[in-house]
């Protein structure tokens, strides 16, 4: 009996740090995907110098990100029934390096917003993947908490991003800056390689172009989905 309990214990213990593993590396994840899009905003007067503009548009240029992120982020969720999450979130992340490093050759303005713009786009779909995966991993449980860390992991990078953004382009330049990041993203692609299971795409259902039209009818009928789609 007691030999069953120490065994049980034991049990109990892996289970708790396999659990926390996991939660790290879910955190860790979302901290890999999302922390180009606030690092930036920390080297703002920086980036306001070199390239000799007003603060409102370089501030434009920065944030251009959101436009790539909100085309992504629909494109994304009418097509990720068809789409491999592991694969996908892994070829966003290590895509998602290229302009980033290419950032850090100074391009022009009009380059530089357009680089951002990608960012965004190549970050919404490693994000929205991932959190579909997490979505399908198994009880609502463990999808909680999932989640839970997740978004954790997002929060951390806005704090901890802008921090390494700003102390390496100190120290190191405004390029050095790009080019860590790039590598970050890199690692986050290396993360999702060996980490994150191969699970199949949820079935489309057999749904048909009809349904599927008639469904979006009906949410556009509804007055506060369409302030929401709106926003």
């Amino acid at each position: 009996m007691t030999t069953a309990r120490a065994v049980h214990v034991v049990e109990i213990q892996r289970d708790s740090v396999r659990a926390l593993l996991r939660t790290f590396v879910i955190g860790l994840t979302a901290f890999l995907t999302v922390v180009d899009l606030f690092a930036t905003q920390a080297i703002l007067p920086s980036l306001v110098r070199v390239y000799g503009v007003s603060p409102a548009a370089m501030g434009s240029a920065v944030n251009a990100t959101t436009i790539g992120m909100a085309a992504s982020g629909l494109g994304i969720a009418l097509l990720s029934r068809h789409i491999d999450r592991r694969r996908g979130t892994l070829l966003g992340l290590a895509l998602l390096s290229i302009p980033t490093l290419l950032l850090g050759t100074m391009p022009s303005l009009p380059v530089f917003t357009a680089l951002r713009i990608v960012q965004g786009v190549l970050m919404a779909a490693a994000f929205t993947l991932t959190l579909a995966h997490l979505a399908e991993m198994g009880s609502e449980r463990n999808v909680a908490s999932a989640f839970a860390a997740y978004i954790t992991g997002n929060v951390a990078s806005n704090l901890f991003g802008r921090l390494l953004s700003a102390a390496v382009a100190d120290h190191l330049g405004l390029a050095a800056n790009f080019y860590v990041f790039a590598g970050l993203n890199l690692s986050g692609a290396l993360l999702v390689y060996y980490s994150m299971g191969r699970i199949r795409p949820m079935e489309a259902g057999g749904m048909a172009m009809g349904a599927m039209v008639a469904a979006w009818r009906e949410h556009v009928r509804s007055g506060p989905l369409r302030a929401a789609f709106a926003v």
